[in-house]
């Protein structure tokens, strides 16, 4: 489903204006209309009803009700009420639809998938970064660690662990920076040649690496820091 509008409702969202969504973040189209947004898009609010002079005359705020009204035309100010409603809603006010804000719960929930999604991305691209350059191959790299025994040292009165040398990185090889490969003619009759390319396993490798670059280059500082 492709994404055009999005309308708030009461208890959800109207897509393309004929699809509801509930406000369900397990919802697969209300993760949908949070991508929409985090795309540049921004949802049209609620449609607020405003009640005209009528509405307001004979609502809560409005007249008193009969009972109410017989015991002010006993006491003489039943009309003086009227007059009061009528000029605290007078017929100019004619009502009609306005537009709401949208729910800053929603563009709080969108704003942060967006950080998750960018988190994630970071932290693979920079895992990628860290791994070794195919054309440049990688050491060996050995550390002293303790094989789970002990002796006595005479100079410092101590038990001592006993080291050994352990291999923590094992050496990878560069890989050769060029390839010999086969090129066939669409020319039935001619005979095959040899040409020498670039190494796939180098460009694969730098490509990714540069892609892994863009994500971390263009990762908001605020990601990061998380």
């Amino acid at each position: 489903m492709t994404i055009q509008t999005v309308k708030i409702q009461e208890h959800g969202y109207q897509v393309n204006g004929n699809m509801g969504v509930p406000n369900d973040p397990a919802n697969r189209h209300y993760q949908m209309i949070l991508d929409w947004i985090n795309d540049g898009n921004t949802p049209e609010g609620a449609d607020i009803i405003e009640p005209d002079y009528v509405a307001l005359r004979t609502g809560p705020e409005g007249y008193a009700p009969t009972g109410e009204q017989l015991g002010m035309i006993a006491d003489g100010i039943q009309a003086a009420h009227v007059a009061e409603v009528k000029a605290k809603f007078p017929k100019t006010i004619t009502g009609g639809v306005t537009i709401g804000e949208v729910p800053q719960e929603l563009l709080d929930a969108a704003a942060d998938k967006l950080f998750a999604q960018q988190l994630a991305a970071y932290k693979t691209a920079a895992a990628r970064l860290e791994q070794y350059i195919v054309a440049d191959g990688r050491p060996e790299l050995t550390e002293m660690q303790p094989t789970g025994e002990q002796v006595f040292n005479e100079e410092t009165g101590e038990m001592e662990d006993v080291l050994h040398e352990v291999v923590v990185q094992t050496a990878i090889e560069p890989v050769e920076p060029t390839v010999e490969q086969t090129v066939y003619s669409d020319d039935i009759d001619a005979e095959p040649t040899i040409e020498t390319v670039a190494n796939p396993l180098i460009v694969t490798d730098e490509a990714e690496r540069e892609a892994a670059q863009a994500v971390v280059d263009g990762t908001p500082d605020a990601v990061k820091e998380a």
